[in-house]
């Protein structure tokens, strides 16, 4: 198993948080990434998120996304109305970001599942580029 890589960037200039993760996705590790996101001081709960799962290999149960769902109704810090984008190309990778799609509903978001970056950021209707984001992606990975 490959650790889990995860790396993220705030780009307030966009209302968008770009996460790019690499490697071995357990429940927590996922949960210890995303509080260091939220404790960041630049964050802000109406941030959009495009998230790059393409290069994952997800590792947990259904009922651990559903507990993991339940963790994050419990941080109020979250709540707010945002868009978040799912980048995946594997059977793999697209069933937990349906799992967790069908769970979430409570927590205030839209979620969805695309394969291109050009689809994920025309539904974020956002004016950042399929180009500076692979190169943020690219920035992330070093």
């Amino acid at each position: 198993m490959t650790p889990l890589k995860s790396t993220y960037q705030i780009l307030e200039k966009y209302n968008l948080i770009v996460e790019c993760h690499e490697g071995t996705l357990d429940i927590d590790s996922y949960k210890n990434f995303k509080v260091k996101v939220i404790d960041n001081p630049s964050y802000k709960n109406s941030l959009n998120y495009i998230i790059n799962f393409k290069n994952v290999d997800f590792k947990m149960t259904p009922n651990e996304i559903e507990d993991y769902v339940n963790y994050l109704k419990q941080i109020p810090k979250i709540f707010g109305n945002k868009k978040l984008a799912f980048l995946t190309r594997t059977p793999n990778q697209i069933v937990p970001a349906t799992i967790y799609k069908m769970k979430q509903n409570e927590l205030n978001q839209t979620v969805d599942i695309f394969s291109t970056y050009e689809s994920a950021l025309n539904w974020l209707q956002t004016d950042l580029t399929s180009e500076e984001l692979i190169n943020i992606f690219k920035e992330l990975k070093k």
